[in-house]
């Protein structure tokens, strides 16, 4: 069984013309269930080597609190919270985690849209990226082994929960759907991201993801954000594929109202 933690970096939901974030990565992380006990003691092993041994009862990993040094990181000297972002990388990479994402450039998305769906329709990038997302881990669960499983697991505070439920749903079940999933099992769950560290990871991982992006695309990325770089392209699982066409046609068919 593999546990597939959801989360997104970049979302303005409908509003497509924000310059400060100009980027939507929707990303799965991959984690094999024979890891997960190991990676959550790895997980509190570092954050209190950082933050001490009695981490504060609502403590969550957010990529900016660590990258501003906001809340629970506010005593962090800037080296410090360097380090902290770049050892919780390191323990993906270590442990070969892989980490499964579609793009959406926002400025080129809505006339995207409107030419292949119709004057004035929107659709919000997640829905758009989510069932691509879907896809590629089935064909990476199928790649592993026909009896490798995958079970999605969502940020409950999160939008789009119904939508992403019922592209699950259609994925899985609709037979007539020229899209569809073998390896992912069950509803797609939704559970509080402070009390999941693989949720926290993803959160931290889709960051540095989205600025590897914006980096590719020429945009302006810090020389600290690019230092993760080599990290993120040992967790980026490539070499899968998706017919983009399907994809397309299966959001105009479930999606788009």
């Amino acid at each position: 069984m593999n546990f597939v933690y959801i989360d997104e970096s970049g979302n303005t939901g409908l509003n497509l013309k924000d310059s400060q974030q100009p980027v939507f990565v929707l990303a799965g992380m991959i984690l094999p269930e024979s890891k997960w006990f190991l990676l959550e003691e790895k997980f509190s092993d570092i954050a209190k080597s950082y933050l001490g041994d009695s981490l504060p009862d609502l403590f969550e990993l957010h990529a900016i609190d660590l990258k501003v040094g906001r809340g629970v990181f506010e005593n962090l000297s800037f080296e410090k919270q360097l380090s902290f972002r770049d050892e919780m990388l390191q323990l993906l990479v270590d442990n070969k985690i892989a980490i499964i994402y579609r793009r959406i450039i926002k400025s080129s998305f809505e006339a995207f849209c409107e030419k292949n769906y119709g004057p004035g329709i929107k659709v919000n990038p997640y829905i758009m990226a989510l069932p691509f997302v879907c896809v590629e881990v089935d064909h990476y669960l199928r790649q592993k082994g026909n009896d490798e499983l995958g079970m999605f697991i969502f940020d409950e505070q999160k939008e789009n929960l119904d939508d992403a439920e019922r592209s699950l749903r259609t994925l899985r079940l609709d037979s007539a759907s020229i899209l569809q999933t073998t390896n992912i099992i069950e509803k797609g769950f939704f559970i509080d991201s402070s009390k999941s560290f693989a949720l926290q990871l993803v959160d931290l991982a889709v960051y540095y993801v989205r600025k590897y992006e914006e980096n590719k695309l020429k945009l302006r990325v810090s020389d600290f954000d690019r230092q993760t770089f080599g990290k993120i392209e040992k967790l980026i699982s490539t070499g899968v594929g998706s017919d983009t066409r399907d994809i397309l046609e299966w959001v105009k068919n479930n999606c788009i109202k």
